[in-house]
């Protein structure tokens, strides 16, 4: 049934807002006589889209590569202090774009984190970091893993329940068209 109903037309957003952030945004477009769509913040609160804009897609890419560089700049940060918090350490933090991952934690003790994290509130932003954090004490989802999650983050049963819903505060244009966007 799902191939009979028609997709919404892809639009070029005009504003977002990043609640991990507390940050609302504005998007500009600017044709430009190019092929490719870039995407910059032009003033505090204003993206400005530029290039072939009349390719949605292209824009859309853009936007979610603007969206990756600005997790980049305000995730790490955000977890070290956490960490200092939690007491474990990551070794290395890396933004991705992952399509059913809100984080990751990898025996080597890197944290990857998902730039769509910055569409969700805060505290469930805090309760993923915590999530992955306490990975470097368990390696597993064992009762001694949620002991030191429910340690870290007094809400974590229903921060838990409120991740499964997560997703749809995401818009459609952040996620990426196919495995080779990002």
């Amino acid at each position: 049934m799902r191939h009979l109903i028609g997709q919404p037309a892809a639009v070029r957003p005009q504003a977002f807002d990043l609640p991990a952030l507390t940050e609302s945004w504005r998007v500009e477009y600017r044709e430009m006589r190019r092929f490719t769509v870039g995407a910059t913040t032009d003033q505090p609160g204003r993206i400005v889209v530029f290039g072939a804009i009349e390719d949605v897609e292209a824009c859309h890419a853009a936007l979610r590569r603007w969206l990756a560089r600005r997790a980049t700049e305000t995730l790490p940060p955000w977890l070290e202090r956490v960490a200092v918090q939690c007491r474990p350490t990551p070794t290395d933090i890396s933004i991705k774009n992952q399509r059913t991952r809100w984080g990751s934690c990898a025996r080597s003790g890197r944290v990857s984190l998902n730039c769509k994290l910055l569409f969700l509130p805060r505290d469930l932003v805090r309760y993923v970091m915590v999530h992955e954090l306490c990975h470097l004490l368990e390696p597993n989802h064992s009762s001694r893993f949620w002991a030191h999650v429910r340690q870290m983050d007094r809400g974590a049963d229903d921060h838990h329940g409120q991740m499964r819903d997560a997703w749809k505060l995401v818009p459609a244009w952040a996620q990426p068209a196919s495995k080779l966007d990002f």
